[in-house]
């Protein structure tokens, strides 16, 4: 389970790495964002158990992963300085460089101090080197801390002063994951104790620092990604809304169907179909064609009085009347397939409908909406319960 939520951090960072090299690589503060992902994700992939080399080179390998895990959090300084106000010079940037510079060297030098043996799951200390490889690992916690919670201070600054949506999401889920990662880093002083108290500690992220891993991937992806995401989620969300009135309109389009299948543009369809996601917003449309087609089809069925009540309704524009006008359409439809099913024509003129032109929608989607409320009404009148049990048999063939 461990080796598994390893690699999933791990990919999380290449891939946000590779999205922020291809949509903006330029800048300084995008080249450090994607430095510091492609650093810590190969470091968690190259410190997975099943991809570790031979034991004879897990020593270096162990430097390797310590030493790119130093140059993200030297990539956090950096974006901290670069982010705050007013941001820093070519001179403090210079000098972020150096501490990195200055920690990598003195890791480097107390991991070869330590006399470290590794074997497949451990590190071994040699006895009397454990301060070296417990100084070792509390440069990293200590290091980590003074690069992540500047960068914390100027996200939440930033947070506190952008706008509701989608830059403020972002920034708060990245303080998060800033925050969770100043104990993933603190982390390390567990193993700096465990040196010193049993001289071993073992290879490779233990349980907690995999799950903290794995929400500074999550949280810091998808805070930094946070204003991509509203377009990329707008898609399934029109599919879910379209598929969603489309089953909406179902009362009213199958008493329509159920007097006239000569509406059906596609066959006899089933009653309730699934149909492909991306399809939704074409079949919903299709839909309300058919059912326009049916409207137009009932015309000469159409009591006058009834519409001239909808008329009268519809030229009031609150949502209570609007609730009204759905409710006399959806009346003045179930009248007019009754007309027809007892082949009387009340003598409606020429120029009325059932849904009259003050009302009409300006878009085919706000069309779409409106026949959804008509649909609702037309499923609770009395007339729709007996329709409804009339249309059994005509979708069984």
């Amino acid at each position: 389970m461990i080796d598994i939520a390893v690699h999933v951090a791990g990919f999380i960072f290449l891939c946000f790495a590779v999205f922020r090299i291809t949509v903006a690589r330029t800048g300084r503060i995008q080249r450090c964002m994607w430095v510091f992902a492609l650093c810590l994700g190969f470091s968690l992939l190259l410190n997975a158990p099943n991809t570790r080399p031979a034991p004879s080179l897990s020593a270096l390998l162990v430097v390797l992963t310590h030493g790119l895990k130093l140059a993200a959090l030297t990539c956090l300084a950096l974006m901290a300085a670069m982010l705050d106000r007013p941001p820093a010079d070519r001179a403090a940037r210079a000098r972020h460089l150096g501490v990195g510079l200055v920690a990598q060297l003195a890791s480097a030098l107390l991991y070869a101090a330590s006399h470290v043996i590794v074997t497949d799951d451990a590190v071994l200390v040699r006895p009397g080197r454990s301060w070296a490889y417990a100084l070792y690992g509390a440069i990293f916690a200590v290091y980590g801390c003074l690069c992540v919670v500047p960068l914390i201070r100027v996200l939440a600054r930033h947070a506190r002063r952008a706008a509701p949506g989608p830059i403020r999401t972002g920034l708060r889920l990245m303080t998060l994951a800033c925050c969770a990662g100043v104990l993933w880093t603190s982390w390390a002083l567990a193993d700096a104790l465990e040196v010193l108290r049993i001289g071993r500690v073992g290879l490779g992220e233990d349980l907690m620092s995999t799950l903290l891993g794995v929400t500074v991937a999550l949280l810091g992806v998808g805070g930094a990604s946070a204003t991509f995401w509203p377009g990329v989620l707008a898609v399934p969300a029109r599919w879910f809304r379209a598929r969603r009135t489309f089953h909406a309109l179902e009362p009213l389009w199958t008493a329509l169907y159920a007097e006239l299948p000569g509406i059906a543009l596609e066959g006899p369809p089933a009653r309730r179909r699934g149909g492909l996601p991306w399809r939704a917003t074409f079949e919903l449309y299709r839909r309300v064609v058919e059912i326009r087609d049916a409207y137009l089809a009932l015309r000469p069925y159409a009591e006058p009085e009834t519409a001239e009540r909808i008329t009268s309704s519809a030229r009031r524009q609150d949502a209570a009347e609007a609730r009204r006008a759905a409710a006399l359409e959806a009346d003045a439809v179930a009248a007019a397939l009754e007309n027809r099913r007892l082949g009387r024509r009340p003598g409606a003129p020429a120029t009325e409908t059932a849904h009259p032109k003050p009302h009409a929608p300006p878009t085919l989607a706000d069309e779409a909406d409106w026949l959804r409320q008509v649909a609702e009404a037309f499923a609770h009148l009395p007339e729709a319960d007996r329709l409804d049990r009339r249309v059994e048999p005509a979708d069984e063939h």
